[in-house]
């Protein structure tokens, strides 16, 4: 039905960060009830996990926020609404069998990666998936999606490794920008630091509401973009 996992201040035992697994709503719930003991808004992501099956939970405490992944994936984020040393005690609550618990430093995060997934639907965001052996010259990969009504920024990266930190490698960085009335594209590469940038035009199928079929190729010397069949920018392998 449901399981917590509860960071608590030990004092009081209330929650300086509360994860509640629900199974009968299919989401996962965060909040705070430290140091009113009166819970805070609640924050909603949708379930990641399933009955019967193993999983592997990472909490990341960040200096302004935990991240919390699931097998390898980001499930969600929370910006700490009191100090997370506040939290001296781990609480595990509910309908789950817990088979390791660990507390360490961790040099990469996630530290499980995500499996080879290709061909997936309706992914959550933010999506990380290995690729099967290297993008081989002709191959291509492709993006399907609809931009939101009213953007802000999306982005698409070619890097090495599913972590987010330390900042992985980026071969080829995509980023759509709608905020301020911009609609440019920016390009990249973070090759230990990021690179010049390389601009264009957003295109009319990837202006706000509109359905894209997004192509990326790998040229022998350069990755090609396309949109919905049309090249609408070339970028040189850095």
């Amino acid at each position: 039905n449901r399981f917590g996992i509860n960071l608590l201040h030990q004092g009081n035992m209330q929650c300086v960060f509360h994860f509640d697994a629900r199974f009968d709503q299919g989401q996962t719930v965060r909040n705070t009830n430290f140091p009113s003991s009166s819970w805070g808004p609640e924050e909603r992501s949708t379930l990641p996990f399933a009955k019967n099956r193993h999983f592997f939970m990472e909490i990341r405490c960040l200096p302004d926020r935990f991240s919390i992944t699931v097998d390898g994936n980001h499930h969600c984020e929370y910006i700490h609404r009191v100090s997370y040393s506040e939290a001296n005690t781990l609480q595990i609550t509910g309908d789950v069998q817990v088979s390791m618990i660990e507390f360490r430093s961790a040099n990469t995060f996630p530290t499980f990666p995500s499996s080879n997934r290709l061909n997936v639907a309706y992914p959550p965001l933010p999506f990380a998936s290995l690729i099967n052996g290297p993008l081989s010259v002709g191959n291509e990969i492709q993006v399907h999606g609809q931009v939101k009504p009213h953007p802000n920024r999306f982005h698409i990266n070619l890097q090495q490794g599913c972590q987010s930190y330390p900042h992985p490698t980026m071969v080829f960085h995509f980023n759509p920008r709608y905020e301020g009335g911009q609609r440019t594209i920016v390009m990249n590469s973070f090759i230990g630091s990021w690179g010049s940038e390389q601009r264009v035009a957003v295109p009319r199928n990837l202006l706000p509401g509109n359905t894209f079929v997004l192509a990326i190729r790998r040229q022998p010397s350069y990755f090609e973009v396309s949109v919905n069949g049309s090249v609408i920018a070339t970028y040189n392998h850095r």
